[in-house]
């Protein structure tokens, strides 16, 4: 795991957690390739290895991305229920089922897009939408 530096902000990572490589040589395309660093533990990753869409590579550059060990709820900030927090298909943030509103019983089947992807990036306004 990266170290922290005097603020006690996660140093990233140099390398990728899944192929090993760094940003000079992704080991799985032998390509170069920027890393993406958790906010929170500074564990990194290449887009390809952690099979990031378009969307979610243009969207993680836009907020401190949290990767999947250290993902909170958008809304309540906790990882409490991790059975219950969706991952948003466009942007890679988490929210759980019943902080959404309206609350969700259950797993949306297919992909799924948060309040936010929905208008950005879609040009939606879901029903009822009150946050």
């Amino acid at each position: 795991m990266a170290g922290k530096n005097a603020e006690s902000k996660p140093v990233p990572n140099t390398y990728c957690d899944f192929c090993l490589g760094d940003a000079a040589n992704n080991k799985k395309t032998n390509k170069p390739e920027e890393l993406i660093s958790c906010t929170d533990c500074g564990r990194s990753g290449h887009p390809s290895c952690l099979q990031f869409t378009p969307n979610i590579m243009m969207s993680v550059k836009k907020y401190p991305w949290q990767c999947i060990e250290c993902k909170t709820c958008r809304f309540c900030g906790t990882s409490e229920n991790d059975d219950q927090l969706l991952f948003c298909d466009d942007c890679d943030r988490g929210y759980h089922m019943y902080c959404l509103t309206p609350k969700l019983q259950e797993a949306p089947e297919g992909n799924w897009s948060c309040h936010l992807c929905t208008k950005e990036i879609h040009g939606e306004k879901k029903e009822n939408e009150t946050q």
